[in-house]
């Protein structure tokens, strides 16, 4: 698999297939969301607490616009929707990876969520 492919598998299959999304993370993964004002999340088993507290229940749509990658980085941006306590959600995302040895050691990802539908 090459590195596109690691980063996609862990878009493709986050909040729909766990297991599938974190096979592909290093045990130690460093995850940032800037702008977020918390700390950064250190380890997979810590992401996977934060997630299945405070994530979306599940994914409705997803979409990848763009993929590029370049040595140990690749970048992706895109949108997905999702739905959390029968409330839906769409959120822009520009995520950078840093991969070593077929796994994500970092990911940096960068969130806009879409206001336009709030009321």
């Amino acid at each position: 698999m090459d590195n596109k492919q690691i980063a996609k598998q862990f878009i493709d299959n986050l909040f729909v297939n766990n297991d599938k999304a974190y096979e592909v993370l290093a045990d130690d993964v460093k995850v940032n969301w800037p702008g977020f004002g918390m700390d950064d999340i250190v380890g997979k088993e810590n992401l996977r607490k934060f997630l299945d507290e405070g994530g979306p229940d599940r994914v409705l749509n997803q979409n990848i616009h763009n993929m590029i990658a370049e040595g140990d980085t690749v970048i992706a941006d895109g949108n997905i929707l999702t739905e959390k306590e029968g409330k839906q959600e769409t959120s822009h995302f520009a995520d950078v990876y840093k991969i070593h040895d077929g796994k994500i050691v970092s990911l940096c990802s960068y969130m806009v969520f879409d206001k336009r539908n709030e009321k």
